[in-house]
């Protein structure tokens, strides 16, 4: 289906390099991580070894959501914000060189609402995507509860 291509090249397909950037760094930093736990032996996370595509799959997804689907929730929450308390009809806010309107904010929208609906069918919980440490990453994982 993908033809070997990593879920984290195919989710920042297009995104601008100040965003990708950080996100491959972080995400890369973590992948390295996850091997050095694998590699100490007798831990109850051992078993997700074996399921390496799925956590990095799992690892991908929680890195999209905090370094690109965050930001699309605050800026649908605040245009509606900023919206609301206009005493135009409807504005448009300038962030940078881009116009984020009425179109732009439907776009973001629809796009935080599937990835909701995604996060929904996977059992993916808010509490999942709540990590510092790539322990807990593991901990937090829908797959480490078969091994609890």
């Amino acid at each position: 289906m993908n033809n070997g291509i990593p879920l984290i090249n195919i989710l920042t397909c297009g995104l601008p390099c100040t965003v990708t950037r950080p996100l491959y760094l972080e995400y890369n930093s973590r992948r390295k991580e996850l091997d050095r736990i694998w590699a100490k032996g007798n831990n109850r996370y051992q078993i997700l070894q074996g399921h390496v595509t799925t956590v990095e799959a799992l690892l991908a997804i929680s890195f999209f959501r905090r370094h690109v689907m965050g930001f699309m929730q605050g800026a649908t929450s605040f245009y509606k914000l900023v919206n609301q308390q206009s005493l135009e009809r409807e504005c448009s806010i300038s962030i940078g060189n881009s116009i984020l309107d009425k179109k732009q904010q439907n776009y973001l929208l629809a796009s935080v609402i599937r990835f909701n609906q995604i996060q929904e069918k996977y059992q993916l919980s808010p509490a999942f995507f709540e990590y510092s440490e790539t322990i807990q990453f593991l901990g937090n994982s829908p797959m480490s509860a078969s091994i609890s």
